[in-house]
């Protein structure tokens, strides 16, 4: 039996992914293999494995594709962000649609950022609120921001406060910003 969890030479705590083979990732969003795998008096030596960055790869049971997300292919075709978000969070939640039925909710990358999946950039959220905040990462990028340099606490933070349907909070953001808009 495998350990669910590992600590690395370097202190790193890497976790046991829910695939038919052995892999391991941490929170920074790198994933381990256990091939080769030396125990020392530090921790656990193990191979980093890197993702394949494939676009269009298909990757749903219904033939639709993730256009450019990440898969691990040697350990099913899985993406990225869901083997983090399986590992490190848990499994999907589900939420109460309109008509009533429950449906699971989406995997939001924070930043906007599909290839950064480590798990401060990953949160499970409704379709709706992730849409919402697609177009409010396209309006901080208008007005000077780079949310890849924001904090998870900043951008939470920001997408909680701001309502830009309110045209007097995208003028209330740049004034307390100092945004060059």
């Amino acid at each position: 039996m495998l350990p669910k969890q590992l600590s690395l030479t370097d202190g790193t705590i890497v976790k046991q992914c829910p695939t038919d083979k052995p892999l391991y990732c941490s929170k920074q969003g790198r994933f381990y293999s256990l091939h080769n795998a030396i125990l020392t008096d530090d921790g656990w030596m193990l191979s980093e494995i890197k993702p394949n960055h494939t676009p269009n790869a298909p990757s749903l049971k219904d033939g639709r594709c993730h256009s450019n997300y990440p898969i691990m292919r040697q350990f099913g075709k899985q993406l990225c962000h869901k083997l983090m978000a399986l590992t490190w969070i848990g499994p999907r939640p589900f939420y109460q649609a309109q008509d009533g039925r429950k449906l699971p909710m989406e995997i939001d990358h924070l930043n906007g950022d599909i290839r950064d999946w480590s798990l401060d950039n990953l949160q499970y959220v409704t379709p709706a609120e992730n849409r919402k905040r697609a177009k409010l990462l396209r309006i901080l990028r208008s007005i000077g921001r780079d949310p890849r340099k924001m904090t998870r606490d900043e951008l939470l933070s920001f997408f909680s406060h701001y309502d830009f349907g309110n045209p007097d909070a995208r003028m209330e953001y740049e004034m307390t910003h100092h945004c060059e808009c």
